[in-house]
């Protein structure tokens, strides 16, 4: 196992979806299989089941968008028995060490080619070697898409394919751009610099994602994104709300006279402790990271 302090995040998460195939898989299957995450893995699976129960929907396809290795993937096999599974990640490493996983646990799988993830025939479980995010799958297909604990970044080479399918949006920008420059007045936090560019790219790019799950779920369709957070959602500041509103395609009202497409409409959340908040930390080193967990936000498709 590679040692955390080893590991230049930085440096290695440049090469995007492929990133996971270096020591960075190897850090992320030690986190993904400690106590914290395994239980995580449950709560989340049980919290996707009791909401879709409650809105009376037994889920046909399920995707588990950027499944990594398997583990909350063969924990949501074991909760949804009949529905069929579309489980995408860009490493080949991880998606390996998924299979292995599926057959001890002795479900149905394969691989399959991307346009083939939603066929009619195949097995229950389908493995999709794809980067991510990837606007030629087949769309509109999904009951549910479940995104865990999101850390997908981008390679320099990938930007053209993020502008074509977001950062030319002209409303987008314009809106991300006020977004980005807008500052907390935080008094405690007087020497904090603000970064309107990176706050933009990171805004964007993180759209982009979001516009990709939605091209997943049918309309009506439910969307479970699950964050790292230092507080309940209800906590975050006016600014970061509205900032988590654009970036998820959910910010439903005109704000200062801007709007942005709406994908999504944001139904609710909620939010555990939990130490896999360290996953985080690991990456910034920021003592504030160790402190926290994950929250769970639900939306619809319209």
């Amino acid at each position: 196992m590679t040692k955390k302090s080893a590991i230049d995040f930085d440096k290695l998460f440049l090469k995007g979806h492929k990133s996971y195939d270096t020591a960075i898989g190897d850090w992320w299957e030690g986190q993904a299989s400690n106590g914290a995450h395994r239980k995580s893995h449950l709560a989340v699976a049980e919290h996707v089941a009791d909401r879709l129960k409650r809105a009376g929907k037994q889920p046909r396809w399920l995707v588990d968008y950027g499944c990594g290795s398997g583990l909350f993937l063969t924990v949501l096999a074991n909760r949804f028995p009949k529905a069929r599974i579309v489980a995408l990640d860009g490493s080949r490493k991880m998606l390996d060490r998924a299979a292995v996983r599926l057959a001890l646990a002795g479900h149905d799988f394969g691989s399959v080619e991307p346009k083939d993830s939603f066929a009619a025939r195949g097995p229950r479980v389908r493995l999709v070697k794809t980067p991510l995010p990837n606007f030629s799958l087949p769309a509109g297909k999904a009951d549910a898409v479940i995104f865990l604990f999101p850390n997908l970044t981008p390679a320099p080479g990938d930007q053209k394919y993020y502008d074509k399918h977001g950062y030319k949006n002209r409303d987008d920008v314009k809106l991300c751009k006020v977004l980005a420059r807008l500052r907390e007045m935080d008094p405690e936090d007087e020497t904090a610099k603000p970064d309107p560019e990176g706050m933009f790219d990171g805004l964007m790019t993180d759209r982009v994602i979001s516009r990709n799950l939605r091209s997943l779920c049918k309309k009506g369709g439910a969307c479970f994104k699950v964050d790292y957070a230092n507080a309940h959602r209800d906590e975050l500041s006016p600014l970061t709300h509205m900032r988590s509103l654009f970036v998820e395609g959910a910010m439903a009202e005109d704000w200062k006279g801007l709007k942005s497409e709406v994908f999504f409409r944001y139904v609710g959340n909620k939010f555990w402790r939990s130490q896999v908040i360290l996953d985080v930390y690991h990456q910034t080193k920021d003592e504030s990271d160790k402190t926290g967990g994950y929250f769970v936000s639900e939306f619809l498709a319209v």
